[in-house]
């Protein structure tokens, strides 16, 4: 039996944004759908192609998603308007919940982002009511004086042997030493903030999506830091309230890039496993989806078509 339907979706209001929507073969389909954002300027697949496989495990477990390229990423043309970036998407962000309401019937979300695409969630979070729950892995790093000690101190123990440490201070050294090669220098990609106005955004933020009862979870690895002593990754808004509303999680064993099975496991272990229990919170109850044989049907919520839906262009539907 396949376990999912995907379903290659033009939208946008100029049909500009590529995605593609991932739901249930049969059976029963969660009340709640996932939206899967670009990890930097990435393609819309993830790391390893995460947000692939992760699109369809939770398929497997009744749950509908869509992973989608912000304009000027991946295969989503640019927008044709003049909008501020972070605006625009904001904009791709509620046309495809738009899209998945129309087609499916779902009107609650789950944003998955991964890196910078946690930052987009959490806006989005922050301005959306629709958003119920907001996973962000390794997004926001807040760490304490002592964590930077003794982060600064595994690296210098480290440095003699470390190829990669010695090759970064190599061209540390030749961009001081020649004018060329510091102008060679990559250019920043994202508009600079500073640490005070991030810090600001993200105080005020997570106080007023956790004030909506949003569901969010924090998710760091072991790329940076290989231990934590206690949300060390928050560890300046320790005394914060909200802090006492967020789930936070450190693995080790898993890294930034996802980059063995092992740890791609591990992480659509954890994010399958929050997604679910929030499904259930936010459902009253949890989702019954039976293992191995086929659910009963369920007849689609009508909907009128909105605007968006007019503009979506459904290509040919695959089963994977």
């Amino acid at each position: 039996m396949n376990d999912c339907t995907e379903t290659p979706v033009l939208f946008g209001s100029d049909s500009s944004l590529v995605g593609i929507i991932t739901s249930p073969a049969e059976g029963p389909r969660a009340p709640v759908a996932c939206l899967m954002l670009n990890m930097g300027a990435n393609h819309r697949i993830g790391p390893r192609r995460i947000n692939v496989k992760l699109a369809r495990q939770l398929a497997a477990r009744g749950v509908s998603s869509i992973r989608f390229d912000l304009s000027g990423l991946g295969d989503s043309r640019p927008a044709s308007g003049a909008e501020h970036f972070r605006a625009q998407n904001m904009l791709d962000m509620q046309a495809a919940m738009d899209l998945i309401g129309a087609r499916l019937g779902v009107h609650r979300f789950i944003v998955i982002g991964l890196c910078s695409g946690g930052g987009n969630g959490l806006w989005l979070a922050n301005t959306d009511a629709r958003v119920v729950g907001l996973l962000m892995f390794e997004t926001y790093a807040f760490p304490n004086r002592r964590t930077l000690w003794e982060r600064s101190a595994r690296r210098a123990l480290a440095a003699p042997t470390n190829p990669a440490v010695l090759g970064k201070t190599a061209r540390w050294l030749q961009r001081k030493v020649s004018a060329k090669a510091a102008a060679a220098r990559a250019p920043e990609i994202f508009e600079p903030e500073s640490v005070d106005a991030i810090r600001s955004f993200f105080r005020r933020s997570m106080r007023q999506i956790t004030e909506r009862e949003v569901a969010s979870l924090f998710l760091y690895t072991g790329t940076t830091d290989v231990a934590d002593h206690g949300h060390d990754q928050l560890a300046d808004f320790a005394d914060e309230p909200f802090m006492k509303k967020v789930e936070y999680h450190f693995d080790a064993a898993i890294d930034h890039s996802l980059s063995t099975t092992e740890a791609q496991q591990t992480f659509m272990q954890i994010v399958c496993d929050w997604t679910l229990r929030v499904i259930a919170e936010k459902s009253n109850g949890p989702l019954q989806v039976s293992a191995g044989r086929p659910a009963p049907a369920v007849q689609p919520v009508p909907t009128s078509p909105s605007s968006l839906e007019r503009n979506a262009v459904i290509l040919s539907p695959h089963r994977s």
